[in-house]
């Protein structure tokens, strides 16, 4: 269902993302994800008590990642690749509680819908005016390029 009215450009050096560079971003932070879940379930393969623990790190980790989304507009993958989460209505940030809505909205109606929304969200960009997600649609953001891009280290997982 395509927007009916024309977009609001981003700010005159930004554009909005295409989705080359959000897939690239997204696989930054499942990267690492993924890097800490077999870090963690290696580590904790002792006992079940221990796992259990290792789950919550986990859901920890990405729960952090959202809130880096939401409250610097960044995930680690996002400042790498120079871009930003912004809302739509002012450019600003979203703040932290609000990328973990975004992120759960994207897991919970993935997980109702069996990955369907799950994969209509990550394909949305391709067609949508404002190369938006259908979880950015949700809380009326988009994804914009353009800002510098960040070095690998430390920085890209402070606030």
């Amino acid at each position: 269902m395509p927007d009916l009215l024309p977009p609001t450009p981003p700010p005159a050096r930004f554009r909005y993302a295409d989705w080359g560079e959000r897939v690239g971003a997204g696989m930054v932070d499942w990267g690492i994800a993924l890097a800490a879940l077999l870090t963690v379930s290696t580590l904790t393969g002792f006992s079940d008590t221990l796992s259990t623990f290792g789950g919550f790190v986990w859901l920890g980790l990405i729960g952090y990642i959202a809130w880096l989304n939401g409250s610097k507009g960044q995930s680690p993958g996002k400042a790498l690749m120079g871009l930003k989460l912004v809302r739509d209505v002012d450019g600003s940030t979203l703040g932290g509680p609000v990328g973990v809505v975004r992120a759960l909205v994207l897991g919970v109606l993935g997980t109702m819908t069996g990955g369907l929304f799950l994969v209509l969200s990550v394909l949305w960009p391709l067609w949508g005016q404002k190369n938006q997600a259908l979880h950015d649609k949700i809380v009326s953001a988009s994804v914009i390029a353009g800002h510098p891009k960040a070095k690998l280290g430390k920085g890209i997982f402070q606030p």
